[in-house]
């Protein structure tokens, strides 16, 4: 490949982290733990969703008063809602069960079962004698219910917190990480590649000088990934990477059942390595794939670090999955509908403790000033600001918006809409400016916009604003998809459920379903085609009311101009019209609704689509219809307010009105919403709670405690009483749940509606834009300042007014899109007629003329359309990163397919599956059965093994499970380490997590006495001499990761003292011992706190007396990292010392603890080893093959236990296990603190 020095890349701008395959092997075995050096506190007590049941006390005997005192009792008195029949709940529980009939009926039945049993009375219908129980009875056993089957079945955590009213039973609910995984594979759901997988063209493309001066390069990193290991290299590399502590354990060797060609391991390996290298990735379009639970599939997707620890999944995925979970078992739409459930909602608090939580989107998108460049997003996907690559510039930050974490917090469908709402935004600035230059020019060249002759800056402004419209909606288009694309949404399509309002038809509400031969509710359609007609009548009706009544404004003014009253009238017209929008606006919303409603569809989509008919009937009236008649109509049948029959005066004078009410709306909107403030995700404040654990299930339990997968949960630990406790139904007592939930806040803040309204409000704004600009020039202008109002105005509703919305994937908005289109059509039709009817360029014309000139204008318009919408092509990029995409998921996740293509389409052999004579089918290269045995033989434990070897497999069995045992305890013991402490790479030492300032690092040193300090030509009187110990670093202050000093103050000995002159002692010893050769110290330093295993200690040795150094040395506290107490015997630097002197040395007992959690991962990842080492030679034996590794094997019989486990893995921190360390001194094992929070993961 030829030297470092000597390579350049091909592309010209190279990222200065790149490195070469060759270089980065030599670095790719070094050690690290890959832990952030800002760990966050972990949070344990944050919850997805919460369920608030109604918990008022029942009454009478199981919630039933007996039949005879049912008239006395006064039922006939009381409302429908306080009491329910069996026939309203039985219709109410089919609806509620999702699924087919049979699911329905075995929950009907299972209703019918616990009915007689708690209320003790038939299921009949109250027409027949039956009785009618009160609600909060059925609410009750609805509640137990609920808590029972998502607990149990589903297999979901559950918390149970009373309000503090005590009024209601907050239920919180929170998924394993596991059952998520198992649903996301279950449900086909798509997640992220780590970038590593595919880093982007610009790492693909890199090759050497050599291979430049070539005629066809070889890049290297390509041949990298085409290289193939034999499978005793794969699985030495993979061991080394796992030993380093660059990929995780499930990771650690070859898959052979799923792995069978060099091919297959291959690839994982190389893409493994690039992920241990950290190469540098510039793809900003990683490939989204369906989800699967594969080992060997698993380091293909992204992780992400969160409160819980590193995950697979965004808060909007956790949220989609749990919901997606409790749906399977009840539709909550139905239950709130019917006021069996209070409410069901996602929360806020869900976020609590993550870097993106409602303060976050608060300081960074609403208050978009206050974030900094690099995290203030970018107006579209496409701009590398919306990645963090770059920062946002300044002039886009008005439009700019974190869209990746809006995203990631709320989900496609809400993200989807912000995107639009600030790419329509920002479009707008292009007619804006243009708009603001006609009104320049007229101001600049004194042209008024109603003198005679043709006025060429409104036909500039018309051909643009169309041309804009046309332009928008394919760019737009584009943009979609590249959203879609980033956020793997791409071709998304899921079965809609029913919704919870539809019924079925009252004479037959349930028949045989023509498609899966089972009862399904139904609703005819010649009665939903007769409610439509019925429902096209009244909004006609209602367009007709709302012109009547615009043309009765427009005869009041100009009655009152005719009585002398003209600028009054034109004032109060203009004003009324104005407001009239809004109002007639609002008052239609829920005509509109119930119309809607009568119609009765069954999926939420239906329902939308056809309310957006009837809204968009009506809005279009409602908006422009005054607009329509000032422009075209009001000089012909009225009066204009400048005498003449061209009103384009009036028209600007009520678009300026109306764009001035519909901001006094916005802000109104954003300061009289009840007065809620935002929810605070961060709040610390806990209160005590009674803590329910559910039933532990199987999805629960199967949550395993994996050393190297961060995001699991650990189950709550309380038992489960079903719905409200018998004590606290007994004795009415809700004090003893608890006071004031924290997520209570949230209860108080208005249902968040949708997108419905929004979307409807800019695309009727766009019409203003596309339609009328030619009456005012300033309309994109005040477009563009109220979709910067109202693009942060949604968003504060979003975070701090309304309950967190469902994330919903969407791959675009819909129907909205049409709507756009639509809009942008009228445009060339009124524009025209704007042009030759209102304006004064064709006055000299008779009307058969205009008529003439404006089909002739239309037509030059439409074409300015069309010619637009043919020139802007799809993006070429566009389709490359689609193509890419699904190349790199084929090879990556579909690399089973033997007939995969590969890049040099390498297909050496593969032998055809042809059945011999013996019947056996022969083996494909690769296979994991080429050895002639049956993979499920080998499972079952049937193959032919010697009574030796079987005696061995039992010995490395038993050898096993004392192994797994001691893993286990290393677990647990690095999860009590890590409630208390942090341990930080970069410096090597551990850190309070109470304190987080407060570093862990303790060395504790016994200074023994120096020799040779004195000499015959420098003798030292040893009461004179003191030793001065402390910490220094010696590394540049830039690089230094801490602040402070590195370690506490200097610490001084107590003067040192001569040594005890034994009997018989020579006089030349004498003599030396009086100059002070030996100097006795006999002291113990504690040094706390160390902040760097960096440092050292350092020892210098002074004459009090003649303020001189004598000598120094240095104790690196690398040479202490074992944690173990040792002697050292230091070298002194002697001042003053001749050629002739005997070396100056200082005695030193010293110990340096630093961390709990570092001798515990190492010990963990030796265990781990020789787990897999034992695993695959208890294989071998099966195989009969002979073993990899040396194990002591017993001589004894088949009978006998194995023996304790060999020393070679040094037991560590186990309660009933010492280790002797240099100076016999025992591993101390502090207490853990039980309150602390839960464990901080790998």
């Amino acid at each position: 490949m030829g030297s470092q020095a000597s390579r350049e890349l091909s592309e010209p701008l190279m990222m200065s982290s790149y490195k070469f395959p060759n270089d980065r092997a030599k670095l790719r075995h070094t050690r690290d733990y890959d832990q952030s050096t800002t760990e966050e506190q972990r949070v344990d007590d944050a919850f997805d969703y919460l369920i608030v049941f109604f918990t008022k006390p029942d009454t009478g005997v199981g919630g039933l008063e007996a039949r005879g005192d049912r008239k006395d009792a006064g039922e006939s008195k009381s409302s429908p809602p306080d009491r329910i029949s069996w026939n309203e709940v039985e219709r109410i529980w089919f609806q509620t069960i999702p699924g087919e009939e049979d699911a329905k009926n075995r929950g009907v039945e299972w209703l019918r079962r616990a009915w007689r049993e708690r209320f003790r009375t038939d299921v009949v219908s109250d027409a027949e004698g039956g009785d009618r129980i009160p609600m909060v009875a059925f609410q009750g056993l609805v509640r137990e219910h609920v808590v029972e089957v998502l607990s149990g079945r589903a297999g979901l955590q559950l918390k149970i917190v009373g309000s503090s009213d005590g009024e209601k039973l907050y239920c919180l609910i929170r998924s394993p990480i596991r059952l998520l995984e198992r649903k996301a594979d279950q449900a086909n759901y798509k997640l992220k590649f780590r970038k590593e997988v595919d880093p982007g063209r610009e790492f693909w493309l890199k090759f050497s000088q050599h291979d430049y001066e070539k005629d066809q390069p070889e890049y290297v990193e390509i041949e990298e990934e085409q290289r193939e290991y034999e499978k005793s290299a794969a699985n030495e590399i993979l061991e080394e990477l796992y030993l380093a502590g660059k990929i995780s354990e499930n990771d650690m060797s070859v898959f052979d059942e799923f792995e069978p060609t060099k091919k297959h391991w291959s690839r994982r390996v190389h893409t493994l390595e690039r992920v241990a290298d950290k190469v540098p990735c510039t793809n900003r379009y990683p490939a989204y794939t369906d989800y699967s639970t594969d080992p060997q599939h698993r380091h293909l997707f992204d992780e992400y670090a969160t409160a819980r620890g590193k995950s697979l999944f965004l808060p909007k995925d956790r949220l989609f999955l749990t919901k997606r979970l409790i749906d399977e078992h009840f539709d909550f739409g139905v239950l709130v509908e019917q006021k069996i459930v209070c409410a069901i909602t996602a929360l806020h608090d869900a976020n609590r403790g993550e870097d993106v939580n409602v303060k976050w989107l608060l300081h960074h998108w609403v208050f978009w000033w206050r974030a900094e460049p690099r995290v203030a997003g970018a107006p579209c996907v496409t701009y590398s600001s919306v990645d963090d690559d770059s920062p946002c510039p300044v002039h886009l930050r008005p439009w700019s918006q974190p869209l990746m974490e809006i995203r990631g917090y709320f989900g496609e469908k809400i993200a989807l809409y912000f995107a639009w709402l600030g790419f329509y935004g920002f479009s707008l600035l292009v007619p804006a400016v243009a708009g603001i230059a006609c009104a320049v020019y007229d101001l600049v060249f004194q042209v008024g916009d109603e003198a005679p002759g043709v006025h060429p800056e409104q036909i500039f402004l018309a051909v643009l604003v169309v041309s804009w419209t046309a332009y928008y909606k394919e760019t737009w288009d584009i943009e979609s998809q590249w959203c879609a694309i980033k956020w793997g949404t791409s071709d998304y399509s899921e079965v809609e459920a029913d919704r919870p309002q539809f019924t079925g038809d009252p004479d037959k509400p349930l028949r045989l379903s023509p498609i899966t031969n089972q009862m399904e509710t139904h609703y005819p359609e010649n009665k939903r085609s007769a409610a439509k007609l019925g429902s096209f009548c009244a909004v006609i009706g209602c367009v007709s009311v709302l012109v009547a009544l615009v043309v009765f404004v427009f005869a009041l003014e100009y009655a009152l101009a005719l009585a002398g009253f003209k600028i009054i009238a034109n004032v109060g017209a203009v004003i009324v019209l104005a407001v009239l929008i809004p109002l007639a606006s609002s008052a239609y919303v829920d005509v509109a609704k119930s119309l809607n409603d009568v119609e009765n569809y069954r999926t939420q989509t239906d329902y939308e689509n056809n309310l957006i008919r009837k809204k968009f009937m009506f809005e279009m009236f409602n908006t422009y219809a005054a607009l329509f008649i000032t422009a075209f109509f009001k000089g012909r049948f009225f009066e204009c307010a400048s005498g003449r029959d061209n009103c384009l005066q009036d028209t600007k004078v009520l678009l300026f009105a109306i764009f001035t009410i519909r901001f006094f709306f916005a802000v109104a909107a954003a300061f009289n919403l009840h007065g809620t403030t935002p929810p605070n995700p961060n709040d610390d404040a806990t209160s005590a709670k009674k803590t329910i654990n559910p039933l532990r299930s199987a999805a629960a339990d199967d949550d395993d405690d994996d050393f190297v997968v961060d995001d699991r949960d650990d189950d709550l630990t309380s038992s489960l009483e079903l719905g409200w406790s018998a004590s606290a139904r007994k004795n009415n007592d809700m004090h003893a749940l608890d006071q004031t939930p924290r997520f209570e806040d949230e209860l108080v803040l208005e249902t968040y509606e949708g997108t419905f309204d929004d979307y409807a409000e800019i695309v009727l704004q766009m019409g203003l834009v596309s339609m009328f600009s030619l009456g005012l020039y300033l309309v994109p202008f005040f477009a563009a300042s109220e979709v910067l109002l109202q693009l942060r105005i949604d968003a504060y509703k979003l975070c701090a007014l309304t309950r967190r919305p469902d994330p919903v994937p969407a791959e675009s908005v819909g129907n909205w899109a049409v709507l756009m289109d639509t809009m942008g059509l009228l445009a060339v039709f009124v524009n025209s007629g704007i042009i030759v009817f209102t304006t004064r360029s064709f006055d000299q014309y008779a009307f058969a003329q205009r008529i003439l000139l404006w089909f002739v204008i239309e037509h030059v318009l439409m074409c300015a359309k069309i010619v637009t919408h043919i020139s802007t092509v799809e993006s070429e990029e566009l389709n490359q990163v689609r193509k890419r995409q699904k190349v790199v998921v084929d090879r990556h996740k579909n690399v089973s397919d033997y007939g995969q293509v590969d890049d040099r389409d390498d297909y050496d052999g593969l032998t055809s599956t042809t059945t011999t004579t013996t019947g056996a089918v022969p083996l494909k290269r690769g296979n994991v059965d080429r050895d002639s045995l049956s993979a499920a033989r080998v499972r079952a434990g049937t193959t032919n093994i010697s009574a030796e070897a079987q005696h061995r497999k039992t010995w490395l069995e038993g050898k096993q499970r004392e192994v797994e045992g001691e893993i286990k305890i290393a677990r647990q013991n690095y999860r009590n380490a890590s409630r208390t402490e942090i341990f930080r790479d970069d410096l090597g030492v551990s850190f309070s997590r109470k304190q987080p300032d407060l570093a862990l690092g303790l060395a504790t040193v016994t200074v023994l006495e120096a020799e040779n300090v004195g000499t015959r030509h420098l003798p030292v009187e040893p009461k004179n001499c003191r030793l001065v110990v402390h910490v220094r670093d010696t590394a540049p202050q830039k690089d230094r990761r801490y602040e402070g000093p590195v370690g506490p103050s200097p610490q001084i000995s107590k003067p040192a003292r001569k040594p005890a002159v034994a009997p018989g002692t020579s006089a030349s010893d004498k003599y030396a011992i009086s100059r002070g050769s030996r100097l006795v110290f006999n002291q113990t330093f504690t040094l706390a706190p160390i902040k760097s295993a960096k440092a050292e200690i350092f020892f210098e040795i002074v004459d009090n007396v003649k303020r001189q150094r004598r000598a120094t040395t240095a104790l690196p506290l690398t040479d202490l990292v074992d944690q173990q107490s040792h002697s050292k015997t230091l070298l002194l630097a002697h001042s003053g010392a001749s050629r002739s002197d005997e070396a100056a040395v200082l005695y030193v007992k010293a110990r340096f603890q630093f961390s709990r959690i570092a001798p515990l991962k190492q010990r963990i990842f030796t265990l781990l080893d020789e787990q897999r080492k034992l695993k695959r030679d208890i294989m071998n034996i099966q195989l009969d093959k002979p073993l990899q590794h040396d194990w002591d094997f017993p001589d004894h019989g088949l009978g006998d236990a194995p023996p304790r486990r060999s020393s070679n893995l040094p037991a560590f921190n186990r309660p009933d296990d010492t280790s002797t360390v240099d100076e016999s001194t025992k591993q101390e094992d502090d207490d853990d603190d039980d309150t602390a929070t839960k464990t901080e993961n790998d």
